[in-house]
C-alpha cells in the first residue's frame, strides 16, 4: 500500500518536472453494436449458400484464454451472432461425442486421425485438423471455421463474405505476427528450417474462409489437413508449412476480424476472441 502511494507520487513528480511525458490511454472502448449498411449487401448475402464450421471435441468445454465460457451452449456466443446476422446459414459441427442440441444443426461425429493421440495437445491439434479438413471439402459458396468465443460486433461482418469472394480464402492475423516470436513464446511448436529464417507471417485459425471451387483455397487447406496429420504441431505453424511448400498463401484479414488478447480498443471491431479474459473484461462482456 505504502510502496504503491510512494510510487505514484513518484510518477506525479516526475510528470510535473517534465522528466517523462503523460501519454493518454486513446483506446476505443465503445462498440458500435449497430452498422447500416446498403440493402443490397443482405440482399446479396441472403442469395448465397453460406456454412460455418466448428470443430469441437471432448465433452467438457475447455477455454485455454481464461474466460468463463456456458457449458451448457458449447457453440455461445458464436452460434447468436451467426443466427443474427446470418439467419439462413447452413451450421455443421465436427465432434467425437454425442451432441445434445442438434436442432438446425449437422452433426458429424469423427475419429481423429492425427497422429500421437497420447500427445498433451493431441486435441488442439484435431479441433484445427477438421477446421483445415472442412475448409478442403467446402461445398459452399461461402464457408467459415470458426471458434465457439467469438463475438459478432456488427454487420461489418458481411464483408468477411466478400473479401472471401475476392481473395479466394482467408485467415485471421496473429497478434504475435512474426513466426520467431510465434514459436518462441506459443506451445507445441517447431524450429523452423526453410529459408524464410522464421520471418515468415504468423496466422490465427478463427475465422478461416473458403469460396467455393477456389482451387488455391482448396489446395492449401488440404496441404495443412495433411501436414497435421502426419506431422502435427501448432496450427499457425502447419499453415506456414504449407504456403512455404506450395507458394500459396490466404488473404491475412485485420485484426479488427479476431480481436486477441493484446488487440484490445483497436477500432472498427469486427469480431472479438471472448474466450481471452483481457477481451471479455475490456468490453465488459
Amino acid at each position: 500500500m505504502i510502496g504503491t502511494l510512494l510510487y505514484r507520487l513518484k510518477v506525479a513528480w516526475q510528470l510535473l518536472t517534465g522528466k517523462i511525458k503523460y501519454i493518454p490511454d486513446t483506446r476505443n472502448k465503445t462498440l458500435i453494436l449497430k452498422k447500416d449498411i446498403d440493402h443490397k449487401i443482405s440482399e446479396s448475402i441472403n442469395q448465397l449458400d453460406i456454412e460455418f464450421v466448428f470443430t469441437e471435441f471432448g465433452e467438457e468445454r475447455i477455454n485455454g484464454g481464461g474466460s468463463h465460457l456456458d457449458p451448457n451452449n458449447r457453440l455461445q456466443p458464436s452460434l447468436s451472432g451467426i443466427k443474427k446476422h446470418f439467419p439462413n446459414a447452413r451450421i455443421t459441427v465436427y465432434t467425437d461425442f454425442d451432441w445434445k442440441e442438434t436442432a438446425g444443426i449437422t452433426i458429424k461425429k469423427v475419429i481423429s486421425p492425427v497422429t500421437d493421440s497420447k500427445h498433451p495437445r493431441f486435441g488442439y491439434r484435431t479441433v484445427d485438423y477438421f477446421k483445415f479438413f472442412a475448409l478442403s471439402e467446402a461445398t459452399a459458396d461461402f464457408t467459415c471455421a470458426l471458434d465457439s468465443d467469438m463475438f459478432f460486433v456488427n454487420e461489418n461482418i458481411y464483408s468477411l463474405v466478400f473479401l472471401t469472394q475476392k481473395f479466394g480464402f482467408c485467415a485471421a492475423q496473429n497478434v504475435r505476427q512474426i513466426f520467431n516470436l510465434d514459436i518462441r513464446i506459443s506451445k507445441d511448436t517447431q524450429d523452423i528450417r526453410d529459408e524464410s529464417l522464421g520471418n515468415g507471417y504468423s496466422y490465427n485459425q478463427s475465422p478461416m474462409t473458403i469460396w467455393k471451387n477456389d482451387i488455391n483455397g482448396t489446395t492449401f487447406f488440404n496441404n495443412c489437413a495433411e501436414i497435421m496429420q502426419k506431422d502435427p504441431s501448432r496450427a499457425s505453424l502447419v499453415m506456414w508449412k504449407a504456403a512455404w511448400k506450395t507458394g500459396l498463401y490466404p488473404y491475412v484479414l485485420p485484426k479488427q476480424f479476431c480481436v486477441c488478447d493484446g488487440d484490445e480498443g483497436c477500432g472498427d471491431e469486427i469480431l472479438l476472441h471472448i474466450g481471452h479474459k483481457t477481451v471479455k473484461n475490456y468490453y465488459k462482456l
